[in-house]
């Protein structure tokens, strides 16, 4: 009799064990409620849920990629509709039969411009600039002291998933937007630049001016040549006017120190540094590349003086080196508006014919900075397709995995069905059973 029941106990459990696994499936529609219910099927659903997990991610992120790009799209077709405006209004202004008071007029117009294509440049998305370059969190353009605009990112993009193990460059750089190449130079050419302009190599590597290691204190002399400009410790470029010779800075001002010409056939110059405190000096320049992370490299160029511009160096003699200067459109505008107003960049009056030829100069700059935002925009509608393309081919997997993991983990619920009917019959014969043993007891037997 103990036996029996014992028995009974059993196979009641595992119709308890049956019911629950049942009640599971019809619950939530899977087939597995623990994994060692079938190590293999599992194993599959486990590897299914990860991509779906992967993809899904994937997708938002490029949901919210394309978001922005579509957003730098229309901004930079507002900004070459801003440059088109200014370089009609700069034609419109170079016509004799415009008086000063239009052109007036113009400058205050065309000054409003500039702030807009201001605001344009730090144009955000989702707390992220748009034109920032690899750092997203950095305004990329800010007002300096004197009004002028800097841009302050850098010349790479930040690279979005598309695919496991697989990136793509995002968006666009304030250097292919706000920036024209003002000059280029391929292997061992000469590069001539401006102080106020930026070099990227073929790479997007920015080079900056940087006062070398030789440099020589109060009392000291140092050694240059002919074409080697000087910087001081308050940071003013100085370059040597061999027919006399001495320094001169760019406002024809006159350093102090004793320049000694070189005793033929030598080419050496020798220039004294005063000795009038203990922090003055004088140093050479050099042309240092920068990393991605901003830092300085141990690799760099030598400085000449160029013949037109400030600066002149000489591009490694390297298979594949393309060097550029890039030149701000927010200083062309400022040039405009200056010559619109008749005067120089320090704001002093400057005779009609000087004003009329700067604004001549910076018509042609101002057309080479629509043409850098066109290039620049067709860039982006490039990068912007990739994404497009990408986003439907995650889409069209995220599709197929789930439908994957409906095969492999959904339970058949007709099936289910039918194990229930069939549990609930031996549910009830078991108990009828249980309850007919019941009755064969001592007491029953007597009666």
């Amino acid at each position: 009799m103990i036996r029996s029941t014992q028995e009974t106990l059993f196979r009641l459990s595992n119709l308890d064990n049956e019911q629950q696994r049942i009640s599971y499936q019809m619950s939530t529609g899977k087939k597995l409620q623990q994994g060692s219910d079938d190590a293999n099927l599992y194993t599959r659903e486990i590897y299914v849920d990860d991509k779906i997990n992967v993809y899904n991610g994937l997708k938002v992120q490029m949901e919210k990629t394309n978001a922005q790009n579509n957003v730098s799209d229309s901004t930079l077709s507002e900004i070459k509709n801003l440059l088109t405006y200014v370089k009609a209004e700069v034609i419109k202004a170079l016509n004799d039969t415009t008086d000063p008071e239009s052109r007036a007029a113009i400058a205050v117009n065309l000054a409003g411009v500039r702030e807009n294509l201001y605001d344009f440049s730090n144009q955000q998305v989702e707390g992220e600039y748009l034109y920032a370059g690899s750092d997203t969190q950095k305004q990329p353009f800010t007002k300096n002291a004197d009004g002028s605009i800097s841009y302050n990112g850098d010349g790479f993009l930040r690279k979005i998933a598309v695919e496991e193990g697989s990136y793509r460059e995002r968006g666009i750089t304030g250097f292919e937007t706000f920036m024209y190449t003002s000059g280029s130079a391929l292997k061992n050419e000469a590069l001539n630049f401006d102080t106020d302009e930026r070099i990227l190599d073929q790479d997007s590597y920015e080079w900056k001016v940087e006062k070398s290691p030789v440099v020589s204190t109060s009392g000291n002399n140092i050694i240059i040549q002919s074409n080697e400009p000087l910087i001081d410790e308050n940071g003013k470029v100085w370059t040597l006017n061999e027919a006399i010779p001495q320094l001169e800075d760019d406002e024809g001002n006159i350093y102090s120190g004793t320049v000694t010409a070189p005793i033929l056939p030598a080419t050496d110059y020798t220039v004294a540094v005063p000795n009038v405190s203990t922090t003055e000096t004088l140093g050479k320049l050099e042309l240092v590349k920068y990393d991605e992370d901003g830092k300085p490299t141990s690799d760099v160029l030598a400085i000449t003086n160029g013949v037109d511009k400030a600066f002149q160096i000489t591009t490694p003699n390297v298979d594949g080196v393309r060097f550029e200067a890039k030149a701000n459109t927010f200083d062309a505008m400022d040039k405009i508006v200056n010559a619109l107003n008749q005067v120089d960049s320090n704001g002093n009056v400057v005779s009609a014919d000087v004003a009329k030829g700067s604004l001549k100069e910076a018509l042609a700059e101002i057309s080479k900075a629509f043409d850098a935002a066109n290039t620049g925009h067709a860039k982006l509608g490039g990068r912007n397709k990739v994404f497009e393309i990408s986003l439907d081919r995650v889409s069209t997997k995220l599709t197929q995995f789930n439908i994957l993991s409906q095969e492999i983990g959904a339970a058949d619920l007709s099936k289910v069905a039918v194990e229930a009917k069939a549990l609930e019959l031996t549910y009830t014969a078991l108990y009828s059973t249980i309850n007919k043993m019941n009755e064969l007891s001592l007491v029953n037997f007597i009666r």
